[in-house]
């Protein structure tokens, strides 16, 4: 039944994409985000979504007369030498095969993705649009497990999503929408979205806490710092954040703090001195292929595994426990990407981090005064944190391939370019009615 009734709406929903391929962005994020396949169990689960909408999207990009203004600007630049550098370390992979394939795609139609964002997005209502449907479509996972934990009195394990990954990259994804739902709550005219939108914030601080990730813990004091270091009023912050911290700290199962006793004690921790082992290992790929890596998740793949682990003591500076006999996961942005792309490849990627929060300043500076910008400089704050999160918790996770990451990236490019055509169109407003020579003076004392 489930699957009967998605199919209803999903034949709803296709035809817009076919309308305006602004919408088809938004059906597209959705997509990719929510991964409704996971949710289903039938006829439907096993239809590309995200490749049909994507395609769609794609077509009418190209042929239709609809209003674009794809541009190539640096932070788009890095992303398309990432995608030549990830092509390159996908052919030269140590070990190909399916997986390896798919993570490739993976990042490409991330890319892709990116590149329609700046080329469609072109107004404040197409990016707040855009905003929404990436806090509805996270949101509804914060809902759905925040609500059964809620009914089941914190008895319900989060084990995670298939779009987002295990119970820690959940946390860190619900984490980096809370500042984006402020956002879209504090520029949202009807109220009943704005209460959806506070709803959403605080089941999605349950179902964080109810991960029981330490990740999550982590995640959440560097959000509640820099939410009270970019807010506009830092007093009404501290204390909104202060109270969120009170209350769970007395909600918060016993169990949680005996989990989080465990950060103290990393040294003695088998789950985590076991991703320190991955790390060296990705370590040594990377010294072993410098300008590719290993090629998509490399260091997951037993024969790579074993083929490294000879080298190991070469970094005992760092204590750790034998290698496991099974292969695992990077467990961390910082060293997946350095594994599977090479010291270029990370480059690449912190080099587009370091765009993206350059495109925050910018935009931030730039709309500061400016009251038709205020929610450029409000945009560009808060996806600065979502960012901070992102980085500080994707630290200890696989989440290097994480599409929220490349959405906000796109979303920054897009709002910055924004902003420099608003200031243009204003500062060129006053001269419209001027003599073309007493304008083109204006201009040069200017």
């Amino acid at each position: 039944m489930r699957d009967v009734m998605f199919a209803f709406v999903w034949m709803a929903l296709l035809p817009l994409c076919l309308i305006s391929a602004f919408v088809g962005v938004l059906l597209w994020v959705w997509v990719a985000l929510l991964s409704p396949n996971e949710l289903l169990s039938g006829f439907m689960a096993g239809v590309p979504l995200n490749k049909i909408v994507a395609v769609c999207t794609l077509a009418l990009l190209l042929l239709s007369r609809e209003k674009k203004d794809p541009y190539l600007d640096p932070t788009l630049a890095l992303l398309l030498l990432l995608g030549l550098a990830g092509t390159v370390s996908w052919l030269m992979a140590l070990a190909p095969g399916a997986e390896a394939d798919e993570l490739w795609q993976k990042l490409l139609k991330e890319i892709v993705l990116a590149f329609t964002i700046t080329a469609v997005m072109t107004t404040r209502h197409r990016v707040h649009l855009l905003v929404l449907t990436i806090v509805v479509s996270l949101g509804f996972l914060a809902v759905k497990e925040g609500l059964i934990s809620i009914l089941t009195s914190g008895g319900h394990t989060i084990i995670g999503s298939g779009s987002v990954g295990d119970n820690n990259s959940l946390a860190t994804a619900l984490l980096m929408i809370i500042p984006l739902a402020l956002y879209v709550a504090r520029y949202s005219a009807v109220r009943v979205v704005r209460l959806g939108l506070v709803a959403t914030l605080v089941l999605a601080a349950i179902t964080v806490v109810m991960t029981f990730s330490r990740g999550g813990f982590v995640g959440m004091l560097i959000l509640g710092l820099f939410m009270v270091k970019n807010s506009r009023n830092k007093a009404a912050s501290l204390l909104l954040v202060a109270a969120a911290g009170v209350a769970i700290f007395l909600l918060a199962p016993s169990s949680w703090f005996d989990r989080l006793n465990t950060i103290q004690n990393a040294d003695n921790d088998g789950s985590f001195m076991g991703r320190v082992v991955a790390w060296k290992l990705s370590w040594l790929i990377a010294m072993d292929h410098p300008l590719f890596g290993g090629g998509p998740h490399a260091v997951q793949h037993l024969s790579v595994w074993n083929a490294y682990k000879p080298g190991l003591p070469a970094l005992d500076f760092i204590p750790t426990p034998p290698p496991d006999t099974v292969a695992h996961a990077a467990h961390s942005i910082y060293f997946e990407v350095l594994g599977d792309y090479g010291f270029l490849g990370l480059g690449l990627f912190l080099a587009t981090v370091l765009a993206a929060f350059h495109n925050c300043n910018r935009i931030y500076r730039s709309a500061r005064g400016h009251q038709s910008l205020a929610w450029a400089a409000d945009l560009a704050r808060m996806s600065q944190i979502s960012l901070i999160v992102y980085l500080v918790t994707g630290a200890a996770l696989s989440m290097g391939y994480f599409e929220p990451f490349y959405i906000i990236v796109a979303l920054l490019s897009r709002c910055r370019r924004i902003v420099r055509q608003t200031l243009a169109a204003e500062a060129a407003e006053p001269q419209a009615g001027l003599d073309p020579a007493l304008a083109g003076l204006h201009q040069a004392s200017a």
